[in-house]
């Protein structure tokens, strides 16, 4: 007679979930998002700085304006006793001012500065406070301003034996070297009655957008 042997089979008792996974799910999703925000906000400030540098160029392409403003204002007068004198109301100047600071940047109170904003120079401790022409609206939110100096040593007649000024020298046919013959010769530069001016143009723009050019022009 066989005897049969009866197996009972116990199912094993589920084993106590430790969250593993979950917490790597966790740190995975949180260096998602950190990198997720990195890459909005990088995106952000390269918008803001694309757009800083449009309006730095658009406020640097307005200052042509009061390049050319100037300009005609010195076409209207040459010739004329008007450019001996200062006209503080066009922004002219008839000397070249050496010990002026344009930019109101350098720190020396010894230095004169110029009232760009027509604020008084917002105060600041300077030797004088210099206004430039009046403001003018140039488009697109921008705003601008000149100052013109010409480069001589005082106001006056350029040509008064006490004043010394910055004059144009044209070349002539007239070499140096006498009595040689010589491809390529130097010549000689005499000067013409025509005194250089020196014209910075100021433009203030969107988001206090502040562009300086400045040119140098004879007649």
């Amino acid at each position: 007679m066989n005897a049969r042997i009866a197996h009972r089979v116990f199912p094993l008792a589920p084993r106590r979930q430790r969250g593993v996974v979950m917490l790597v799910a966790l740190i995975v999703l949180v260096a998602m998002t950190l990198a997720a925000v990195a890459l909005v906000r990088s995106v952000d400030t390269g918008n803001q700085v694309a757009g800083n540098l449009a309006f730095k160029q658009g406020a640097t392409a307005a200052a042509d304006s009061g390049i050319e403003a100037a300009i005609d204002w010195l076409v209207a007068n040459a010739g004329t006793a008007v450019l001996h004198a200062d006209a503080p109301t066009q922004g002219y100047y008839a000397t070249s001012q050496d010990t002026l600071d344009v930019t109101g940047t350098s720190g020396n109170d010894n230095y004169a500065t110029v009232d760009w904003d027509n604020n008084n120079c917002a105060g600041v401790n300077s030797a004088a406070c210099i206004k430039p022409s009046a403001s003018a609206d140039a488009g697109n939110g921008n705003r601008v301003t000149y100052i013109i100096h010409r480069l001589c040593k005082s106001a006056g007649d350029p040509n008064s034996s006490g004043n010394s000024c910055a004059n144009y020298k044209s070349p002539t046919t007239t070499s140096p070297k006498r009595g040689e013959l010589k491809y390529g010769d130097d010549k000689r530069f005499e000067p013409l009655p025509a005194e250089y001016y020196r014209i910075t143009s100021r433009v203030k723009g969107p988001k206090n957008t502040v562009s300086f050019v400045e040119t140098i022009v004879h007649f």
